[in-house]
């Protein structure tokens, strides 16, 4: 059986709202982009009364249909993936990072890895590489439902790139794919291999 995931994303401003409002905002516009999901998908209304948490919190869709989801968002972007396989999305805008904060997250691997001098500046290089690992760790996790109660150096990756093409092995189970846009990473996770489509919908797109 051929699986298929598609991971919507959505670029939203903040526009000057204050942060509560911000993340109301974003909320909105996640609950929209499912509907659109679901739909376009399944071919089923996306219902907010069928949406329940598992033990430690992650949200899934308890209709009949086997159907999954899951939302990230990060300044100025929402994604939300779903798929006919248990998935994790994590999105993160690059940005400044602590040392401390990559000892504490990152594998001695990895952290050879963020370091290692490839030709760009080390600030710019540790940004990159850490939120490149860190969504993908966050994705894993996300996928399996344990949240804050899998340690997150145990999610651990390599990245080998050659030319264009990159690969990414995991110490544990599940297919990896990420995607960088401009400032972002975008990083999924399914239980098994699955197609993956990638789809930008604009506010224009989540109004009509």
């Amino acid at each position: 059986m051929k699986h298929q995931t598609v991971v919507y994303y959505t670029f939203c401003s903040e526009e000057g709202m204050q942060k509560k409002e911000y993340k109301k905002y974003q909320r909105k516009i996640a609950c929209q982009v499912l509907t659109y999901g679901f739909e376009a998908q399944f071919g089923i209304v996306f219902d907010q009364s069928y949406i329940k948490k598992g033990v430690h919190g992650k949200p899934f869709w308890a209709g009949q249909e086997k159907i999954y989801f899951n939302v990230s968002n990060t300044t100025g972007m929402v994604v939300c993936a779903v798929s006919d396989l248990d998935v994790g999305a994590d999105t993160e805008q690059i940005r400044p990072v602590r040392t401390a904060v990559i000892k504490r997250c990152c594998t001695e691997d990895e952290i050879g890895y963020i370091m290692a001098n490839s030709g760009e500046s080390q600030e710019e290089q540790k940004r990159e590489r850490f939120f490149q690992l860190w969504t993908l760790k966050e994705s894993y996790i996300k996928m399996t439902g344990k949240g804050m109660y899998f340690p997150i150096k145990d999610a651990a990756f390599t990245i080998r790139t050659s030319g264009s093409a990159q690969e990414i092995s995991s110490a544990q189970t599940g297919y990896f794919v990420q995607k960088r846009l401009g400032e972002y990473w975008l990083s999924l996770c399914t239980q098994k291999e699955s197609e993956v489509v990638w789809k930008e919908l604009t506010l224009e797109d989540l109004r009509g």
